[in-house]
């Protein structure tokens, strides 16, 4: 005979082998399907079968600790020409989430710098000092 059809023989019969040892092997399992009632008291009794991820707890200023934070920040500021005459600044905190760029918060805030002025929205920043006071970030 031929090499090739001794080899696709030989093929064959290694196949046949393996896939009916597989089935003799294997017990007759069958799956069966849990209701939505058996699923959700399984979990009731037991819920660390179903683990809900928590949201990392990240500490947040006040709004009053933010505004005295930013006041101090903008009073610093070397873009700040007259210090005498200073803006009355409101401030409203907005989403914080983690600064990915650094320590402390990255805060939406909408700031006013006077009582007749258009909020401004912007992203600023907040960490706390060794002191245990907290400090803005103005980009």
């Amino acid at each position: 005979m031929n090499q090739n059809a001794l080899l696709a023989i030989a093929a064959t019969v290694g196949l046949l082998a393996g896939a009916g040892g597989t089935w003799l092997a294997m017990p007759g399992v069958e799956a069966q399907a849990l209701s939505k009632a058996e699923l959700t008291a399984a979990i009731s009794a037991d819920p660390s079968l179903c683990p809900v991820p928590q949201a990392p707890i990240v500490e947040t200023p006040t709004e009053d600790e933010a505004l005295a934070a930013f006041r101090k920040a903008q009073e610093a500021s070397p873009l700040v020409w007259d210090r005498n005459n200073m803006p009355e600044i409101s401030l409203t905190l907005g989403q914080c989430d983690k600064n990915s760029s650094g320590p402390g918060v990255s805060c939406m805030t909408s700031i006013k710098m006077s009582p007749q002025a258009r909020p401004l929205d912007r992203v600023v920043g907040f960490a706390k000092g060794a002191s245990g006071e907290w400090i803005a970030t103005i980009n």
